[in-house]
């Protein structure tokens, strides 16, 4: 994780360094060819560093004639993308209610962050909110763990 965090903020100073302009994945793959660490990065590799960039604010994706490109962004420092995810993530819940799994919670999580979310924050997050007293725990200490929304009548 800490490896590809360096390499995608090497590719954002070199972005910035050579004065922005559009940013391809041939662009991007020439400033990782001149780096000597990263100089065997692969086409696929710097396409994802590149939606990260721009799921985080630092890029803009802009297209022309079909194809993508990208464009620093006007924010030099933007907030990342998880501020607040945790909020909306448990009004989702609440509108759609049922029983809610690490898995569930992935999912949607990940559709509303547009990245990975590791298994054990998922889990933690059910927990907390179970701590909160946000949600009921069912199955504890039982392969099938789940979560549901308390129930109005107290039962």
């Amino acid at each position: 994780m800490a490896e590809t965090t360096i390499r995608r903020e090497y590719l954002l100073a070199a972005i910035r360094r050579f004065g922005g302009g559009p940013v391809t994945t041939r662009r991007a793959l020439n400033i990782y060819a001149k780096s000597g660490e990263w100089s065997t990065t692969g086409r696929n590799t710097a396409r994802r560093d590149l939606r990260d960039l721009a799921r985080r604010a630092y890029l803009v994706p802009d297209e022309h004639c079909g194809r993508r490109f990208y464009r620093l962004g006007s924010d030099p420092s933007p907030a990342h993308p998880r501020r607040g995810t945790r909020k909306s993530l448990l009004e989702a819940i609440q509108t759609e209610g049922g029983e809610w799994t690490t898995s569930r919670i992935r999912r949607t999580w990940r559709r509303l962050l547009g990245t990975h979310v590791l298994r054990m924050a998922a889990r933690r997050y059910l927990a907390d909110l179970h701590r909160d007293g946000h949600l009921d725990i069912h199955g504890y200490g039982t392969p099938r763990r789940f979560y549901t929304l308390p129930r109005k009548d107290g039962a």
